[in-house]
């Protein structure tokens, strides 16, 4: 076992070592203007958001004997807020992998399997109406290692992670804080126009355990997308909720244009 994990653990480094001379530089400049409010109060405030911009590399490498190394490493920039004392960049997904018959393993900081089973139903992600300020479940962990498996049966797909979940600051308990103490997994279907996931995560990073159900199926000239979301504190505070979100979107007659 200790053999195997040197012989990966190399095989990242040369990764990142062999790719970095060429990779793809991208990035997203999302600025909104918004207008807030809040209830009871008749003032309103008008504010300039940077709504998760971001600048990243990514890249791949042909490792031959049909492995591909991968790897991404991405922030995000705030470019609307002059505060000094705030962090320039946050990390957002950013790791590196290998992928190959048997499907693609990733280590580093990632997104769970549980929060990717939004799929599109979240129209407005990154905006205002993220679904991530209306339900938990929407978690980044670090130290994390995937798996996603490769589609099988006709448009079944797995993905598993685990990394560090939350510490309650009691010595000896299941929540630690430790790696492992983490762990999401995703059952997904997907056959082009419809697809289903069923996603759990348990000891998340800010203390709860989520279940989520995820759809998007055709209806006509328009896509229905269904997100819902169990959560159960662990932490003994009895934040104990169901979310759900149902968004609606369908192009406009050029084809050139959504509503949503």
């Amino acid at each position: 076992m200790n053999k195997f994990k040197a012989i990966f653990v190399s095989a990242l480094v040369l990764i990142s070592m062999s790719a970095i001379s060429a990779p793809k530089v991208y990035g997203k400049l999302n600025i909104a203007v918004n207008n807030d409010g809040s209830d009871g109060v008749n003032e309103k405030e008008i504010d300039l958001v940077s709504n998760a911009s971001r600048i990243g590399f990514k890249g791949k490498v042909d490792m031959k004997n049909g492995l591909t190394g991968i790897y991404k490493i991405e922030y995000e920039v705030d470019i609307t807020n002059d505060d000094t004392k705030s962090k320039a960049f946050n990390q957002r997904n950013s790791f590196v992998g290998l992928k190959g018959g048997f499907g693609t393993i990733k280590l580093g900081t990632h997104d769970t399997p549980l929060k990717l089973a939004q799929l599109k139903a979240d129209l407005f992600n990154d905006l205002k109406g993220d679904i991530k300020n209306m339900t938990d479940g929407e978690n980044r962990i670090g130290s994390f290692v995937g798996y996603d498996s490769p589609v099988f049966g006709g448009g079944v797909s797995i993905s598993v992670g685990v990394g560090k979940g939350k510490d309650d600051g009691v010595a000896n308990t299941d929540l630690d804080g430790e790696f492992g103490t983490n762990l999401s997994a995703s059952l997904k279907y997907d056959i082009d126009v419809i697809q289903f996931v069923l996603a759990t995560e348990k000891a998340s990073i800010k203390g709860y355990d989520h279940n989520r159900l995820g759809m998007m199926i055709p209806a006509g000239p328009v896509t229905i997308g269904l997100i819902h979301t169990t959560t159960e504190s662990t932490v003994g505070n009895s934040k104990d909720y169901d979310a759900t979100t149902i968004s609606i979107a369908g192009k406009v007659a050029d084809g050139k244009g959504k509503v949503k």
